[in-house]
């Protein structure tokens, strides 16, 4: 039998869920949350209270979160297209650009996520056929005696880079390194210099509460809204 879902409430269930989120929040902030103190976070204000305190907002660098946001809005945009699976900083990106086709993909992404993606790459065949066309023009201009053949060729080099397929690197191709990168050059969108102001500490906190949590709460978080249902005592 369903329980009816409590209102302005995450309903968390205890089952490793609230473990995410703790875990993500300390990962996100740079900070270390006891298990006493984490007993007295009945709320998300609670919860901001506890990590402002260790981390004062007006004065932090935040070291870290950037890379930390980058992965959570990353992986909140992927379930928006539709990739409800349980997404890892060690989940492969490949398959789903692939499936997708990489370039069209890359757009779409970069458009939901709001931020600038590592460039794509030609994929191993797509050079090749590249090098391909640059060696058939270079022979068929030194044949007719004239450079200027080699023109047709560069033209249908550009024409080709515009339509050969391309790839996600490898070295971003797992979602953790991919943040890094999206963190280190989107830093200055996802992170201020002289700090963070409490809007945007709220903001990422509950982003990080949000995402980690796999909640389908879908209200806007308040200071007041619960991590658990109240426990209703016998009379």
């Amino acid at each position: 039998m369903f329980q009816k879902k409590a209102a302005n409430c995450l309903n968390l269930v205890g089952d490793g869920d609230d473990v995410d989120v703790l875990v993500s929040v300390e990962r996100a902030f740079a900070v270390k949350i006891s298990d006493d103190e984490a007993k007295n976070c009945e709320t998300v204000g609670d919860l901001f209270d506890l990590v402002a305190t260790k981390l004062p907002p007006s004065h932090s660098q935040l070291a870290g979160c950037p890379t930390a946001l980058a992965f959570f809005r990353l992986r909140a945009a992927l379930r928006r297209l539709g990739y409800t699976q349980r997404m890892t900083p060690l989940t492969d990106l490949r398959p789903i650009f692939h499936a997708e086709g990489a370039r069209h993909f890359h757009f779409i992404l970069s458009r939901e996520v709001g931020f600038a993606l590592p460039a794509l790459q030609f994929s191993a065949a797509s050079i090749a056929i590249l090098a391909f066309i640059l060696l058939a023009a270079v022979v068929f201009a030194f044949l007719t005696g004239s450079w200027l053949s080699l023109l047709p060729g560069v033209a249908l080099m550009m024409g080709a880079c515009r339509l050969l397929p391309k790839i996600i690197p490898r070295d971003v191709a797992m979602l953790g390194n991919y943040a890094v990168h999206c963190g280190i050059w989107n830093y200055g969108m996802l992170s201020k210099q002289s700090g963070v102001r409490l809007r945007d500490f709220w903001n990422t906190l509950t982003t990080v509460v949000r995402e980690s949590s796999g909640t389908d709460f879908t209200g806007i978080m308040q200071r007041d809204t619960r991590f658990f249902p109240e426990r209703k005592t016998a009379s």
